[in-house]
């Protein structure tokens, strides 16, 4: 079950009529993405058909530790390619590897995804359910979310249905969010049932969303683009800790004390941005301001 609304902060698809033609769909290429425990491999498993398709062989019952692809063709030489990967916050598992892992399956399915699968179990939705989603942006940037589809996954769950979860979003300011940010495109999916009625319906949703936006996937291109993005931030974030580090340094060699009203940090942080400063003209500012001079 599913659905669509528009939202103002919609992105804009980049056309590209001469990838594949807008009218058939000859291959759909589908990354599933979310946190452990959540049904991805389940998912996976029904929509190629194949239960097993995504089954660990680890005896101990390990859950997905590298992105594996599969891909189902029909009678009508219509091909479904299927990445499983990683669920992300798992124990003993660091998030950089997981990520890097994820964004190599990503490179190599080419020329690169229609979609992807944002799973979540159907349950109340809290601020770490929206930490999975972060972490996409962060990997993919905010681009990639308008190549996004939320699929909420439940076993015969009762409130499986889109009237329960509109309702819940009257209460769950989380639940809004994570749904507002994905652009309204959610669909609801049963894995207890494995008939393919339902996958026939997601698959459908998916490719009408691809046809209404032209022609359209997530390229290597855009990738790079976010990394370089992300590497960018990450540089800006280090420079403002290393100026504040050495701030805080030049505060402790004035003698301050440890008690030194706030304001007067303040006041000596200014001038220590907009002028050259010593030790000694620091520790005059701070006797002018605190005798009433300055």
């Amino acid at each position: 079950m599913s659905s669509t609304e528009p939202s103002e902060s919609s992105v804009m698809i980049n056309e590209d009529p001469e990838d594949e033609d807008e009218q058939e769909l000859p291959e759909l290429r589908i990354v599933l993405f979310g946190r452990t425990t959540v049904g991805k491999s389940t998912l996976g498993g029904i929509i190629l058909g194949d239960s097993a398709a995504f089954t660990s062989s680890d005896p101990h019952g390990e859950r997905t530790k590298t992105c594996h692809v599969e891909r189902k063709t029909d009678s009508d030489s219509h091909s479904v390619v299927v990445v499983d990967t990683p669920g992300l916050f798992k124990m003993g598992s660091s998030e950089e590897d997981v990520v890097k892992e994820i964004k190599w399956a990503t490179e190599n399915v080419e020329p690169g995804p229609h979609v992807f699968l944002l799973v979540e179990r159907l349950k109340i939705i809290t601020s770490e359910e929206l930490k999975a989603l972060q972490v996409f942006e962060r990997t993919f940037g905010k681009r990639a979310v308008a190549y996004a589809t939320l699929v909420f996954t439940h076993k015969n769950d009762p409130r499986g249905n889109e009237a329960d979860i509109k309702e819940d979003m009257k209460g769950n300011e989380h639940l809004r969010e994570l749904i507002e940010r994905c652009q309204w495109r959610y669909f609801i999916f049963n894995i207890a049932d494995r008939s393919p009625v339902q996958v026939a319906e997601l698959l459908e949703k998916i490719t009408q969303e691809r046809q209404d936006h032209s022609d359209f996937f997530y390229t290597p291109q855009m990738l790079q683009a976010a990394e370089t993005a992300a590497n960018e931030e990450r540089s800006e974030d280090d420079r403002g800790r290393k100026a504040s580090g050495n701030r805080l340094a030049v505060l402790e060699k004035s003698g301050l004390p440890r008690d030194t009203p706030s304001d007067l940090h303040a006041v000596l942080r200014r001038h220590i941005n907009r002028e050259s400063y010593n030790i000694q003209s620091l520790q005059d500012l701070s006797l002018g301001h605190l005798s009433g001079d300055v």
